[in-house]
């Protein structure tokens, strides 16, 4: 069986599910493959077809896509993900 991810119109991520090739060729709705490549998505993630490509929404609008295809605050990763937060309004990582 292979996971699948039914994406919509504007490349969000709708569904995934789990069956065998010949069953998903006769679902409506386009379906892409879900592989190691691809990563593995969930509800509400984009696929980018030119890289092919899941990522995961964007937390925040200052944030840009590395490449690794993850998103990154423009200060870099959290220095300490116990104790400080991303604040959009200042860019900077704060205390929670």
């Amino acid at each position: 069986m292979i996971k699948y991810a039914k994406i919509n119109t504007i490349n969000i991520v709708e569904n995934t599910i789990v069956c065998d090739d010949f069953t998903i060729s006769s679902m409506p709705g386009v379906y892409i493959k879900i592989t190691e490549n691809t990563n593995d998505p969930s509800i509400g993630y984009t696929y980018l077809p030119v890289e092919n490509k899941f990522i995961k929404p964007k937390p925040y609008e200052s944030w840009v896509l590395n490449d690794n295809f993850d998103w990154e605050s423009p200060e870099g990763l959290n220095p300490d993900p116990l104790t400080k937060m991303w604040d959009e309004n200042t860019l900077s990582w704060t205390d929670r």
